[in-house]
């Protein structure tokens, strides 16, 4: 099963470490707003998501607990996704997109 876990300000090392490893690390990070109704939507397709086959993990950052982590990958919107694949980084930010990364991903 997919994993989807919330980072907060206490996981700043972690959040710190899979910055600095991603040429070498593949991984999920989910950027949102906690007032914000759009980034509320796309983390419950993220939750229906996790429940899905795979062995990816997605990071939750919020732009309370974490907003310096944005600057990381030049995040300026919420939602958004950072697509980590061992050197490759791909970054989500229209909603339409944020939204299909998790729809078309959910059954496969």
């Amino acid at each position: 099963m997919r994993t989807l876990k919330t980072l907060t300000s206490s996981d700043e090392k972690l959040v710190n470490r899979l910055i600095k490893e991603k040429k070498t690390s593949s991984y999920i990070l989910l950027y949102y707003s906690e007032w914000d109704k759009y980034s509320q939507a796309i983390i419950d397709l993220a939750e229906a998501w996790s429940k899905g086959e795979g062995d990816e993990i997605c990071y939750l950052i919020s732009s309370w607990e974490l907003p310096h982590v944005f600057s990381a990958f030049g995040i300026t919107t919420a939602p958004c996704v950072v697509d980590v694949r061992k050197g490759s980084v791909k970054v989500f930010v229209e909603y339409p997109k944020v939204y299909d990364y998790f729809a078309t991903k959910q059954m496969s």
